[in-house]
């Protein structure tokens, strides 16, 4: 079959979706519903050793959200078509090719969602099915971020009174060394295969450089933790009784170092000292922080962020109807890279959401989109979309990506967005942020005013209330609220103040911009706030950081903080 062709008087071909030993995938429209459709072309001369209904009896019988769901089975001029849910989204190993690898937060989650998929399957009666062929071109990732398994032409039910499979099947590299004929294939084959899997994923090392000698994936990136090691040497050992014993022991894994992860990540946020200093010696969680409706606070927390942390923090002008960062920051609009292009007028997020647009976001895409500030070159600038017209035209699940994209390749991103809780951007942006900032004005009609927001948020969107930090802004103690009213105010959630300056009035609109001549008072409070968010260590433990890195340096000259 071919583009273009009609299948069984319903369905027109529309394109190959891929190809391997066991057939032909097509994606078909059904021109009666207009619905998109999967259909697998299956000859009988390529599978001669295999049953080609063993695919299908098991597709039927299957109910999980994570597994395809077969509609129709058709026999056609000797061959066998099975028609399918068509699941919109990407492939792993395509995904691979345009990451590298994959962050290993992420990597937790798609693996916990796999273990479940294989629970579901081998915990299946009357017999456990072993899927037999996990490998990141049979995982699709779909839009919304759920994995789906696809392909099960080699699929087989466990029967304990066969001592051996009926063949040597598998893809090589991926399949467990029992599938190469030395015995009956087990859920443990299974959890092989998702180990060398994960490996990839975290490593982006094909399995077949280093076929059963895959090296801890700390070898390659020591930034990984060394428990996700230690469950992927497991999963992966070739004696299967030293693998886990079952897809649920090892989803239990995956679900206790999620937890630990999180709970970290709490304590990064409430400012513990001890995750204080990891984040300022480079072993920090990432942050994603949207700054509500105050573009001048989240240009200087960003700046200062970068001063003093000296880790990569990006800031991205989300505000589609009036962007402000290039004034702030004295920095001009077009990156370099669209400057030297020949392209005039086309901001950053203009070339971030077209990336988007055609799937092909990458860090070297937001870095080339970034402009720069001379003196500080750790802080990556996308500066806002300034034509009207594409308000619309960015699509409601740009942002997601983009965060998705900011979290995996900076460590600190700081979002900039208009107080507009109905603006597509605004609210994907206070969803899926780590913590937003309300930096306003000491004032009984501002605090009313983002209280109401942000109840409204929390019963309409399930905002969480402890995500959103309040900073008092421009604070003048003299004519404004006090600090506990303010508190009282915020319910407990005052994060800090930044102090009005009438040196930042003067410097709005120059050319020199408020960020270099900026009070010490005024950093300091800055620093007090990274501090809070756990992205510089309090500054008693400063003092001991010094102390440690000048015994280990072996030099006050050579020390880095």
């Amino acid at each position: 079959m071919q583009a273009g062709d009609f299948f069984n008087g319903r369905y027109v071909i529309e394109r190959l979706l891929g190809h391997g030993g066991m057939g032909k995938v097509y994606l078909a429209r059904n021109i009666n519903t207009d619905t998109l459709w999967a259909i697998k072309e299956v000859c009988a001369g390529g599978a001669s050793r295999i049953d080609l209904m063993a695919e299908p009896k098991l597709l039927k019988k299957l109910d999980h959200p994570a597994l395809p769901i077969l509609f129709d089975i058709l026999e056609q001029d000797g061959k066998l078509y099975m028609i399918s849910d068509y699941i919109d989204g990407v492939a792993l190993d395509k995904k691979l090719e345009t990451e590298g690898k994959i962050a290993e937060e992420i990597v937790i989650d798609w693996a916990i969602q796999l273990c479940k998929a294989l629970d579901y399957l081998h915990t299946f009666e009357p017999n456990p099915i072993i899927y037999r062929d996990m490998k990141p071109s049979n995982i699709i990732l779909s839009g919304s971020g759920v994995l789906k398994l696809i392909d099960f032409g080699i699929a087989r039910e466990y029967k304990p009174e066969s001592d051996t499979d009926t063949v040597y099947i598998g893809t090589r590299g991926y399949a467990a060394p029992e599938q190469y004929g030395a015995g009956q294939t087990n859920a443990a084959s299974d959890i092989y295969s998702l180990g060398v899997t994960l490996h990839q994923l975290l490593t982006g090392k094909n399995p077949l450089e280093q076929l059963f000698e895959l090296k801890p994936i700390r070898h390659y990136d020591q930034m990984l933790s060394a428990e996700m090691e230690a469950i992927v040497c497991k999963c992966t050992s070739t004696n299967c009784q030293d693998r886990y014993e079952s897809a649920a022991k090892l989803l239990k894994a995956f679900e206790a170092l999620q937890m630990d992860k999180e709970i970290k990540r709490a304590d990064i946020l409430a400012g513990s000292e001890s995750n204080a200093l990891h984040a300022n010696t480079g072993y920090g969680r990432k942050l994603v922080i949207t700054v509500w409706d105050n573009a001048e606070f989240g240009c200087e927390l960003a700046y200062m962020a970068a001063k003093h942390t000296d880790r990569q923090v990006l800031l991205v002008d989300l505000d589609l109807l009036a962007p402000k960062a290039d004034l702030f920051l004295n920095i001009k609009r077009d990156s370099a890279n669209a400057l030297q292009a020949g392209i005039f007028g086309h901001s950053g997020l203009d070339t971030v959401m077209d990336a988007i647009g055609k799937g092909m976001l990458t860090a070297r895409v937001l870095q080339q989109a970034s402009v720069y500030r001379k003196e500080r070159k750790n802080l990556h600038i996308i500066t806002g979309n300034y034509r009207l017209e594409n308000y619309e035209y960015y699509s409601e699940d740009s942002v997601p990506k983009l965060i998705d994209k900011c979290y995996r390749s900076f460590d600190i991103t700081v979002l900039l967005v208009n107080k507009f809780i109905y603006d597509a951007f605004t609210l994907a942006a206070l969803l899926r942020s780590d913590v937003n900032i309300a930096a306003i004005r000491a004032d009984v009609h501002q605090f009313r005013e983002f209280n109401t927001y942000i109840e409204f948020l929390k019963e309409k969107q399930q905002l969480p209330l402890e995500n959103t930090k309040f900073v008092l802004f421009e604070y003048d103690k003299a004519i404004g609220m006090s600090a506990a009213e303010a508190r009282e105010a915020t319910e407990g959630n005052l994060l800090g103040r930044i102090s009005f300056s009438r040196k930042r009035l003067r410097y709005r609109g120059l050319k020199s911009p408020y960020i270099l001549h900026m009070e010490k008072e005024v950093s300091g409070e800055y620093s007090q706030l990274l501090i809070k968010l756990g992205l510089l260590p309090a500054s008693g433990l400063q003092q001991r950081i010094r102390s440690l890195k000048n015994r280990v340096v072996g030099g006050e000259g050579q020390c880095l903080l």
